[in-house]
């Protein structure tokens, strides 16, 4: 797919290593004006020490921390930062971890109606006593980690920016003029269904 501009968004993505396999999340965020290499770097601490602090005590010791990168999409060639000041930080849930592939949506609510005013935002492990039974987490954990989301996104917040969807098409083609954002609201569960992301897979891909 072509590169299309995104004006005033950073994407930031918490890039980590599960098992020998390449995970990540990935979040956008709506600087409200053209992103300045400040604000990259700024953007990329901000996610690390949300993932060291509020994520991790969720994530299992397996998931481990390599790179936070922040990138502009105002333009195709827009600067870049990455910040990647340890290789020790990983998550602290003790005891045994279920299958890479198994996670769980966090779904990223805006104001608006339908799937272009939503996102998701998939979590990188689940241990095994973070389960209710074969299919299911516990309430308190899916409460704990759209907790986490929220968290994240009062931090953007604080920083003056907004924490977004970025919708590229409507109606299964691309958008006239651009694409639009939506400002994520709230984020939440809606079921404690275990999900499946099978590009986690060891040696599958990203």
């Amino acid at each position: 797919m072509a590169f299309v501009p995104a004006p005033n968004i950073i994407m930031v993505e918490m890039r980590a290593l599960r098992n020998g396999q390449q995970v990540e999340n990935r979040v956008m965020i709506d600087a409200t004006g053209e992103p300045q290499p400040a604000d990259l770097s700024d953007a990329a601490i901000m996610c690390w020490n949300w993932w060291e602090n509020t994520y991790a005590p969720l994530l299992n010791e397996d998931t481990r921390l390599v790179e936070v990168v922040a990138t502009s999409l105002h333009e195709q060639n827009g600067p870049q930062f990455t910040y990647a000041p340890d290789t020790t930080t990983t998550g602290t849930f003790t005891g045994p971890a279920l299958p890479n592939e198994v996670s769980l949506c966090v779904s990223l609510r805006s104001g608006a109606r339908g799937r272009s005013a939503r996102g998701r935002f998939y979590v990188l492990s689940i241990s095994d006593d973070q389960r209710l039974d074969n299919n299911h987490v516990t309430d308190a954990v899916a409460g704990a980690f759209a907790q986490a989301v929220r968290d994240l996104n009062a931090l953007i917040i604080g920083n003056g920016w907004l924490f977004v969807i970025v919708s590229y098409e409507t109606n299964k083609a691309p958008r006239v003029g651009g694409p639009v954002y939506f400002q994520v609201t709230n984020a939440i569960v809606v079921d404690t269904i275990v999900d499946s992301m099978k590009s986690r897979k060891p040696g599958v891909g990203t």
